[in-house]
């Protein structure tokens, strides 16, 4: 693997990561617990939840935060797999079917 693909990739599980963490934030904020509580039940250290929501803000504030296209040189799809479930993707698939169905998988 080259470079250019090793960055790309770190690139993509940095967004992925940063968009479990959103809706983990979101999920605290709107199940009406307190951060202490809410963070306890889901195994997750205060310390880690605020450095996040800290790092989330910033994004914000920076602008830094969006979807970076990016451009495979050898293409056959898109496959997602989740478990035993894989799902295939013409290459030219929409961003907000891709969010969905990451989206619907993760909920499973």
């Amino acid at each position: 693997m080259n470079q250019e693909m090793t960055e790309q990739i770190a690139e993509v599980k940095g967004l992925v990561n940063a968009a479990e963490w959103r809706e983990k934030i979101l999920s605290c904020q709107e199940s009406g617990k307190t951060v202490t509580a809410w963070c306890e039940e889901n195994g997750i250290s205060l310390s880690t939840y605020y450095r996040r929501l800290r790092m989330m803000r910033e994004d914000i504030l920076s602008g830094e935060q969006q979807i970076v296209p990016i451009k495979p040189r050898v293409s056959h799809g898109i496959r997602i797999t989740a478990g035993e479930i894989s799902i295939a993707m013409p290459e030219n698939a929409e961003p907000d079917q891709l969010a969905a169905i990451v989206g619907a998988l993760k909920s499973c």
